[in-house]
Formats: structure tokens, sequence, C-alpha cells
């Protein structure tokens, strides 16, 4: 088993702002945690911004067009999309749940994935 700390003294920090997709009328934005354990930097926010009218409707369908048409370095799991596996948990806007069943529709503002507290 593979067993990651944070940095001493690790402070989140703001990270790299990707610009909104031209053309899009209908954009929703993404702060996704990202943490490197191997580049010894403390952990930071990275703000991207979807056009949700190119992607599906759960919180998983946005973290993979990030990871396609984006920033290919976004690392997630998923397996099944359909909730039974759990690969996909994570912390969405506070609360611990499958990216593959939390539809965007159900936040309010900025979408905000944290890897799980534990």
């Amino acid at each position: 088993m593979v067993e990651l700390a944070l940095p001493k003294n690790s402070q989140m920090t703001e990270g790299k702002v990707w610009p909104k997709p031209a053309a899009a009328k209908n954009v929703r934005e993404y702060r996704v945690y990202r943490w490197n354990p191997d580049d010894g930097q403390n952990p930071r926010i990275d703000t991207f911004y979807i056009d949700i009218d190119d992607c599906g409707p759960m919180v998983l369908d946005g973290l993979l067009y990030i990871k396609n048409n984006i920033d290919p370095t976004l690392t997630l799991r998923r397996s099944c999309r359909e909730g039974i596996c759990g690969s996909c948990a994570m912390n969405i806007d506070g609360t611990n749940t499958l990216a593959c069943t939390k539809g965007m529709d159900e936040i309010n503002g900025t979408v905000k994935v944290y890897p799980l507290p534990h």
C-alpha cells in the first residue's frame, strides 16, 4: 500500500486558472485540488471552466471533460460510472460522494472537488 504525506507546513495555494472556452454560452467553474507528491510543492487549487453544453450532466462528466479537453495531467479514478463500485468517491462541494452520481445541477455556483479526507 502506498502512503502519501503532505510536505511539512503544507498550505493550499492558488494554482493555474485555465481560460474560459471560446464561444461557450453555458459555462461552469470547477475548482480542483491538485497535489503531486513527487515535486515537493504545496497542494494547489486549479480553476477550470467547462462548456456544460458539451459534456454530460454529472460531476464526473465535467472532470473527464477537463482531462480530455483542457488538462491531460488531471488524474482521477473511475470505473463503472453507475454508482456501484465507488472508485470515483471524492469530496464534492463539502460532501463525500460519488462523482458519477452527483449531478452538476445539484451544486449552486462553483463545483469544488477535493480528495476524500481520510
